[in-house]
């Protein structure tokens, strides 16, 4: 019996031990504080002392403390991460906008003193000085404008959502466009100060500032004002509905419910009404408006939170690139391994390439000398058994010219020219035999005229190959010997016509013009080209494609371009080759 007795004693104590325990638990979480966010838009001191009134009523009503915290919108963001709040009082917009990742619950509107329908309860009021003429919202975008922060319901989005409507991006079509901070009466003191053109401001923020004597009742106005009879302020923009009672998703709903209660029992007449500026609080409106202007804005739920999807994966992320490093690091060392590994054996193979590489160009410098002194000898043996003939036809020529009468002037005009070659090929030969002795005939000239001879003694040529040259000429005076510079015009015409001999697009383009203190005439034609080591090499001696060429034209070429003090040089063209020929300008008149 007595062991019965200590059992029943016992299982009491303990029942009477969990009942004290849940009832000091229960009175622990009873005196717990009730924590609402306030969203601040002026300094924290008026704030709280607008809503004191309010909370008060409220600690009485639910007989434990209320706390009030007043928050920017950067600190909202920040409370809300940490669950540092239960309650948010707030624009309609933290309702729809936190939802995803918050859980906020709208639970009650609240009906603000100047308006006669919760759902119209706030606008923005594009305000500027009272000598601005704005007029249109295409103006905006020349103006200083200021606001106070990007997520300023009344303050920014509103206003940016109005403008998306009209085409216009309010972040990006609007260069002078300057986010301030709080409290937003500074905006004001900027329009007066002449720091800002236009400030955006919420609805109403004017009038209570005039109000309150702030700033002066004729210095500032609303403009792109839209009619709302019932709408006791000034607006530019469509309204939407006020300040919200807003539930985080970890408060407990029997806490709302006890809040909910409360605030509802607070009348017009009531002080914390009167000092906080409003009527009452009623049931939730409609706030469908909110979930347009979110679409306009291009924000959630009409647009993924990529912002918050990559806070999500940042972790992942970061491990994932740090396996990556790692990888790559390692493959580094392995490359680094392998390339030191092989650098001897790449330098031997180098220094025995470039051994041989000096042996051969030794024997090639060999045989071209040799080449050189018997090309010398044939030219100077042909310059000699040329020029009797040439004189002999040029006699001929000209007894056939005494002898025409005055009806034969074509005749007599082909007679002309073949003396006109004679004697350029006479020339030619001379300064074949004197190359090396006697200097060029310099004398102002003008390479049009040269251009345009040379075209003509190729025109057979021209027309052997069907080959109709685009040519644009243009005025080049040089001081140059107009001889030479038509023996290398006709060795770079030869040398295009020989590249398009076998190709069934030919090309012939040569322009002309002035650069400078220089003048330049390029050459490019849709022949076969040169390889990228021919191209290196093309103005060495001795060096050619063709199956009979001595390779000495380029050289001659380039000799008589540098004696000129120019240059010359080629290039790949697409397809072909392009000679690029520049020849100082001769700016004394001739």
């Amino acid at each position: 019996m007595s062991q019965f007795f200590t059992r029943l004693m016992f299982i009491l104590s303990l029942v009477i031990g969990f009942n004290l325990a849940t009832a000091i638990a229960a009175d622990s979480h009873a005196n717990a504080p009730v924590r609402i966010g306030i969203m601040a838009f002026n300094e924290p001191d008026e704030v709280m002392a607008n809503w004191h009134p309010t909370a008060d009523w409220l600690s009485q009503q639910l007989h434990r403390p209320v706390q009030l915290t007043p928050l920017t919108p950067s600190q909202l963001d920040e409370a809300l991460a940490k669950q540092s709040i239960d309650f948010l009082i707030g624009n309609a917009l933290t309702t729809v906008a936190f939802k995803k990742n918050y859980g906020t619950s709208h639970l009650l509107t609240l009906v603000h003193n100047r308006v006669h329908s919760p759902e119209q309860s706030i606008g923005s009021a594009i305000v500027t000085r009272i000598d601005n003429n704005l007029s249109q919202w295409d103006q905006l975008k020349d103006e200083k404008l200021v606001s106070s922060d990007p997520q300023a319901f009344g303050g920014f989005q509103i206003f940016a959502a109005t403008m998306a409507t009209k085409g216009i991006n309010a972040y990006r079509d609007i260069p002078q466009l300057r986010f301030i901070g709080f409290p937003q009466q500074k905006l004001l003191q900027m329009l007066l100060s002449g720091e800002a053109d236009v400030a955006v401001l919420p609805s109403c923020v004017l009038e209570n500032t005039v109000d309150k004597g702030l700033v002066p009742a004729n210095k500032l106005k609303v403009v792109l004002k839209q009619p709302h009879p019932d709408f006791a302020c000034e607006v530019s923009t469509q309204l939407y509905p006020g300040y919200a009672l807003t539930k985080l998703g970890h408060t407990d709903h029997k806490l709302a419910t006890q809040v909910v209660s409360g605030l509802l029992q607070i009348t017009p007449d009531n002080p914390a009404a009167q000092q906080g500026r409003y009527q009452y609080w009623s049931a939730p409106v409609d706030d469908s408006p909110v979930f347009e202007l979110l679409k306009q804005l291009e924000q959630w739920p009409f647009v993924t939170n990529w912002q918050r999807l990559l806070h999500n994966a940042l972790p992942w992320g970061a491990s994932v690139i740090f396996v990556l490093l790692l990888g790559y690091i390692h493959h580094l060392r392995v490359k680094r391994l392998v390339v030191k590994r092989t650098q001897a054996l790449s330098a031997e193979i180098t220094h025995h390439q470039y051994t041989q590489k000096i042996l051969l160009e030794q024997q090639q410098q060999f045989y071209r000398a040799q080449r050189v002194l018997l090309t010398g000898e044939m030219a100077s043996g042909i310059a000699h058994e040329l020029k009797q003939p040439l004189a002999g036809i040029r006699y001929l020529t000209q007894g056939c010219l005494y002898r025409l009468d005055n009806t034969q002037s074509e005749l007599a005009t082909a007679l002309n020219k073949v003396i006109n070659q004679v004697d350029r090929a006479q020339t030619t030969i001379h300064r074949l035999r004197t190359f090396c002795q006697q200097t060029s005939d310099y004398q102002p000239c003008d390479l049009h005229t040269v251009i345009e001879e040379t075209l003509t003694l190729m025109q057979p040529e021209f027309q052997r190959l069907k080959l109709n040259p685009k040519v644009n000429l243009h005025t080049l005076p040089v001081f140059a010997d107009a001889s030479l510079i038509q023996q290398v015009l006709v060795n770079l015409l030869r040398n295009a016509l020989d590249a398009m001999e076998n190709v069934p697009q030919k090309s012939l383009m040569i322009d002309t013009g002035i650069t400078d203190e220089n003048v330049y005439i390029h050459i490019t034609d849709s022949g076969c080209g040169l390889s990228d080591s021919a191209l290196e090499r093309l103005f060495f001696p001795f060096e050619t494609s063709k199956p009979q060429g001595l390779g000495l034209g380029m050289v001659i070429c380039k000799r008589i371009i540098e004696e000129h003090k120019g240059n010359i040089d080629a290039q790949h063209a697409n397809p072909g080759l392009t000679i690029k020929v520049t020849l100082p300008l001769n700016t004394q008149p001739a």
